[in-house]
């Protein structure tokens, strides 16, 4: 990414009704797991460093992972097997480039989290339906986790020292 030019992209987005139900949540949770699969799924393609690739295809995991189990929730609520629409699939529109360095590729994805974190959280303060509350509060908590495992990664590059860094070297420098 150019220098001084920084690009505002979303996870989760849109604005969602007091009345939100938990099949609606479940539903924008899914949408949202999707999203950030494929980000991070090009994230990894975009860079040559395979520890740094590995990384990223680790998150790109998780999120799968996040997505099968709302799927599977989405389900036991209503009955039925999700049904995908593709066009509410967002693509989160970040240029990543072989020459951007760790520090940038990993600050791009903070703010993801950080974006879809806040979401959640705040949906989860305005709704009144306490299952969908309950749901919110999950997904933000989540989303903190990825928060938390990619500040640790920054914090790593910058030489600090968190225990799970002791395994690989940086995010995606050597």
């Amino acid at each position: 990414m150019p220098k001084g030019r920084k690009k505002i992209h979303t996870e989760a987005s849109g604005k969602l009704s007091k009345d939100i139900v938990p099949l609606e949540v479940l539903s924008l949770g899914i949408y949202n797991e999707i999203s950030a699969y494929d980000f991070y799924i090009r994230v990894s393609q975009s860079i040559s460093n395979p520890s740094g690739q590995k990384k990223f295809r680790f998150l790109a995991s998780d999120e799968k992972r996040h997505r099968e189990t709302l799927e599977k929730w989405y389900e036991k609520e209503s009955g039925k097997k999700f049904s995908l629409d593709s066009s509410k699939v967002k693509k989160i529109d970040v240029q990543i480039k072989d020459t951007t360095s760790a520090f940038e590729a990993i600050d791009v994805a903070l703010e993801a989290e950080r974006q879809a974190y806040l979401f959640y959280t705040d949906a989860g303060n305005k709704t009144k339906n306490e299952d969908a509350k309950k749901m919110l509060q999950v997904l933000a908590k989540e989303e903190d986790g990825h928060y938390q495992k990619l500040s640790a990664e920054r914090n790593a590059l910058s030489g600090g020292f968190y225990w799970f860094d002791i395994e690989g070297s940086g995010f995606v420098e050597d």
